[in-house]
């Protein structure tokens, strides 16, 4: 009895991604079933994200500290110029794709005189963001002030400023630098911290999940329900378009592949944020896909706050939907417009939960738009983070794997799982 107990107790093995989509599953039944009153639990899932997130900004940091200062001046000038041309041509190619998906399926036509529109209100203000004042808020001139809010930008450019520093004193030192010693240990206990929280993902994703979509109703849904299924059916087709352009450039299965990039789209449409994925990420990529270390080092913390192709087609899709709710269609060189300022805006997302709103906020004064549509919009956050973060993440994978082929940077015993 004792021997065929432990038997089957050895069968078992815990696998975090089916947990998490369990949880997921699980969580929108139970909100659309019990409604506004799983909102009371919603502190719990707010929690578990504040846990991820108390460690995530000195982690990223930390990442591509350690991952500029292990390079050569000649090695960072190839991978980091080639990564920067990858997001931005990629995340302008996203917006591109969302706004002409919107207007070819016209998600928002004949919403105008509906009872959703007529009755939105809101007491959000508009954010005036320039394009200057963008660029400029790119750099801190308060590194600890940047880090205490969160701006992952501001925090990137410090960073890669440190590690050309740890680069050039290594240099002037036979390649000894205590302060990257330093950093590097600090990223390894960062990165423990961040497995030890990830041990409770399902309880803070089922929370969290169903607070949300009990808070937001059967009625919201089925209104705009076109506008969901018109952004996640451009995501997907925009995600297949990335497979089979990886898959022929880089001579890899995309089946294969898709199997291996599973777990952290998972994670990424469960968490809703790109910084709590890229641990998971990071590891995936260099232990599944093949990824070699220095790449997936630089390029993927890099790509967080930098490489939003999700963002910037969730951006362009909701700008053309809103116009055409409220019958101010764009045309012409409009939709240049909107293309250009949602992939700008898409540079400087947030990368935690409830980022929706402050790129709202930006996005649909910046173009002319009612502040109103807000209100509709702004319950829709898990749904639409979850479609645009998952894409966000897998971009950044894409994306490296684009460097890496020109650097020679692809395992493929691992990928083929030789090794």
């Amino acid at each position: 009895m004792t021997e065929g107990s432990s038997a089957t107790t050895r069968k078992f093995h815990y696998n975090p991604t089916v947990a998490m989509i369990v949880a997921m599953v699980a969580g929108i039944a139970a909100g659309l079933i019990v409604g506004q009153d799983m909102t009371k639990i919603q502190f719990i899932g707010d929690i578990f994200f504040r846990l991820i997130q108390m460690g995530i900004v000195p982690f990223v940091m930390c990442e591509i500290i350690g991952a500029v200062g292990s390079l050569t001046k000649e090695e960072l000038a190839g991978i980091g110029l080639k990564a920067a041309a990858a997001f931005l041509i990629s995340s302008l190619l996203a917006s591109a794709f969302g706004m002409m998906a919107t207007v070819i399926f016209q998600p928002g036509a004949g919403l105008s005189n509906s009872t959703i529109v007529q009755n939105a209100t809101t007491d959000l203000e508009a954010t005036a963001v320039s394009a200057t004042d963008m660029i400029t808020s790119f750099f801190s001139s308060n590194i600890i002030s940047s880090i205490a809010s969160g701006s992952m930008v501001p925090c990137i450019v410090f960073s890669i400023f440190f590690g050309v520093a740890v680069i050039l004193v290594k240099e002037n030192n036979n390649g000894e630098c205590r302060v990257y010693d330093w950093v590097v240990s600090l990223n390894e206990v960062l990165l423990t911290i961040i497995r030890v929280v990830m041990n409770v993902a399902p309880l803070g994703i089922f929370s969290y999940v169903s607070a949300s979509v009990g808070a937001l109703g059967m009625d919201v849904l089925v209104a705009i329900g076109k506008y969901i299924l018109v952004l996640a059916g451009a995501t997907l087709v925009f995600t297949i378009l990335w497979f089979i352009l990886i898959g022929t450039y880089c001579k890899m299965s995309i089946p294969r592949l898709v199997k291996k990039m599973m777990p952290m789209s998972v994670m990424a449409a469960a968490t809703i944020s790109s910084a709590v994925t890229l641990p998971m990420e990071m590891e995936d990529a260099k232990n599944k896909i093949g990824l070699r270390d220095n790449i997936a080092n630089l390029v993927l913390p890099l790509g967080v706050p930098l490489n939003s192709n999700g963002s910037a087609l969730h951006m362009a899709v909701t700008a053309v939907f809103v116009a055409q709710m409220y019958d101010m269609d764009f045309v012409g060189s409009g939709l240049i417009l909107v293309c250009v300022i949602a992939w700008l805006l898409s540079l400087a997302n947030a990368v935690a939960p409830g980022a929706s709103l402050i790129s709202l906020t930006m996005l649909i004064p910046a173009l002319g738009l009612p502040m109103q549509a807000i209100a509709i919009l702004g319950g829709l956050e898990y749904i639409v983070a979850a479609i645009r973060t998952t894409l966000n993440v897998n971009s950044d994978v894409f994306c490296a794997l684009l460097v890496a082929k020109g650097e020679d940077g692809i395992d493929y015993d691992i990928f083929n799982d030789v090794k």
